[in-house]
């Protein structure tokens, strides 16, 4: 198939454009060109890069046709964010499967876990609620045959993971790899859930292979375990050679003793207790991650110190 991927150089389609080249397809990148995958590829050479502001395009209405242009087959939208974007995108095409990506934030606060797609989505911050009112249209528009991901937090290979604070501060990391510290919320038994940019790719592509069994339903994308707050701590210490030294702190304490956007994102990720089930995904389309959670929290830890940190 002639598949066009919008957003193929980020932590998606660094994995994903390379592996429809691989499958067989003829494979278009659109991006603003001011990205570079996070990996090397040979299979990079193959694929069709077309230069486009997203952005720009949008706001003289032009987007949705410079993908019809390109006469797909199939579109994998990585970077939509409100139904405005996702209804331009639709008007302009006829038919085609649309596989687009959402968030597990869609979901809003776990209340039964693992949390599986047919739960009750009670989404807040514009971020998740966007992305919920994305997946509704899609799913009772009739123009595309669409289909929907929920990757959990992206990790891999290029880019800062979400911490065992359950942030992006570097200085959790340091003091981890230093001696083994942590000051942590509460008891540390929050969940947090990654999942490996490739295998985000990896359910798109499924999506793709098993379009009569994918098309309109939305699928979990993380790895099958979630990590609490304290497990992933220790493994982290332990993972740089230290006995983990863990301090807990009551949350009014923890807010004021980190820094107020770490404290903030903290919040944003354990607040919702995320841990997902991924049974759905293997049950319809037989996909079963590759990584483990373990597996891929040190993989982006190890590939973040050796690239920030002499």
């Amino acid at each position: 198939m002639r598949v066009v991927v919008i957003g193929g150089t980020g932590h998606i389609g660094t994995y994903l454009a390379p592996s429809l080249v691989e499958a067989g397809h003829e494979t278009v990148v659109i991006s603003r060109g001011t990205q570079k995958a996070y990996r090397d590829d040979d299979r990079w050479q193959d694929v069709e890069m077309v230069v486009c502001d997203r952005e720009a395009s949008e706001r003289d209405g032009t987007f949705g046709t410079t993908v019809a242009g390109l006469k797909p087959d199939a579109v994998m939208d990585l970077t939509c964010f409100t139904p405005d974007q996702a209804r331009q995108l639709v008007e302009a095409l006829d038919g085609q499967h649309l596989i687009h990506t959402g968030t597990v934030w869609s979901y809003g606060a776990s209340a039964l876990v693992p949390t599986r797609e047919d739960a009750p989505k009670h989404p807040y911050g514009e971020y998740g609620v966007n992305k919920l009112a994305v997946e509704q249209y899609l799913m009772t528009q009739d123009r595309v045959r669409a289909s929907v991901v929920h990757p959990g937090h992206i990790s891999g290979p290029g880019w800062m993971a979400i911490n065992p604070q359950g942030n992006l501060d570097p200085g959790v990391i340091d003091r981890l790899r230093e001696d083994g510290s942590c000051l942590l919320p509460d008891r540390g038994g929050e969940t947090i859930h990654h999942v490996h940019a490739e295998d985000v790719a990896g359910l798109h592509q499924a999506c793709l292979d098993n379009s009569d069994q994918a098309v309109g339903e939305s699928f979990n994308s993380v790895c099958t375990e979630a990590l609490t707050l304290r497990g992933y701590a220790e493994l982290v210490a332990r993972h740089f050679g230290h006995e983990p030294k863990l301090e807990f702190a009551p949350w009014a304490e923890f807010e004021q003793r980190v820094d107020p956007e770490a404290a903030q994102a903290t919040m944003e990720h354990i607040g919702r207790a995320p841990m997902f089930s991924m049974a759905k995904a293997k049950d319809l389309l037989g996909f079963e991650p590759k990584h483990s959670v373990v597996d891929t929290v040190l993989e982006s830890l190890d590939a973040w110190v050796a690239t920030n940190r002499p």
